[in-house]
């Protein structure tokens, strides 16, 4: 059997990755994440229904945020996107362990000989990742570190009369997806207002995820050693629209995506732009 071919992306939690993400997608040399969307990117409908999943996937009520975001729909059991667990993991072992869990869209992948875009906030990688193509998106400037840290609290916090509620441990906010681990760990998610400053302190200034997208540098040497063929993209870059025109086809000729949508693009980012804050 032929191996998986993967497409990463990587960016700190809150730096507009998953949109990334969702833009590599239209590439026919990318698998969609959304099963309807992927079906149909032959059909002439392709455009109409990716902005609509666009709309659905990045709400303007940030409340909403978790719930709607779009999410990996191969097997992830084995590592975390963020955490260390499963660094150590190899190829034959990811196979075997999606074989064993029938995951039907990573074989998919395989049989038409297209990647798999995975996602991680870990600036480290699992071992069946070496060699991959990667898109990193950099956060150096205050400018961008400023807006970041906005769009964080907004989507991943939720401020009432009575309490300050945090929507990743959230079992009523949280991605469905993700809902098993919720209530299976228990992590606390409602917290006192008066404790708001230091909850953006340590949940927001702090994510554990930020350091290396603060200071791409020291994504060289690790992106050297494992054979990483990386493409950077700045946050100013994704949150101008004019710039971001500008910086797509020079990322989908890096990534030999061939060439991209710009007018699906364009109006992609349109709807993922006004739903931001600012």
């Amino acid at each position: 059997m032929s191996e998986p071919k993967f497409v990463l992306t990587r960016f700190t939690h809150g730096s507009a990755g998953k949109f990334l993400s969702t833009v590599l997608q239209t590439s026919d040399k990318i698998d969609h994440w959304s099963a309807v969307v992927q079906h149909q990117k032959k059909s002439e409908f392709i455009g109409p229904i990716t902005l609509e999943y666009v709309r659905r996937s990045f709400p303007k009520d940030h409340s909403m945020h978790m719930q709607a975001e779009p999410m990996v729909p191969y097997n992830t059991d084995l590592y975390s996107v963020s955490h260390p667990r499963g660094n150590d993991v190899s190829l034959e072992t990811y196979i075997q362990n999606s074989k064993l869990k029938n995951d039907l869209r990573l074989f998919a992948c395989i049989e038409r000989n297209i990647d798999v875009n995975l996602i991680f906030q870990k600036p480290t990688i699992p071992v069946f990742c070496q060699k991959s193509k990667a898109i990193t998106i950099t956060v150096t400037t205050t400018e961008e570190k400023q807006w970041l840290y906005n769009t964080l609290w907004s989507k991943h916090f939720i401020e009432t009369d009575q309490d300050i509620r945090y929507i990743p441990n959230d079992p009523e906010y949280c991605n469905f997806q993700s809902i098993c681990s919720v209530i299976r760990f228990g992590n606390p998610y409602r917290f006192p207002i008066s404790s708001k400053q230091q909850l953006f302190h340590d949940y927001v200034i702090n994510n554990h995820t930020n350091s290396w997208y603060f200071d791409p540098d020291r994504f060289a040497e690790y992106d050297h050693k494992h054979d990483i063929k990386n493409v950077f993209i700045s946050l100013a870059d994704i949150l101008n629209r004019h710039q971001f025109t500008k910086v797509i086809p020079n990322i989908f000729e890096q990534l030999k995506l061939e060439e991209p949508d710009m007018d699906l693009i364009e109006s992609m980012h349109d709807i993922w732009l006004s739903a931001q804050v600012f």
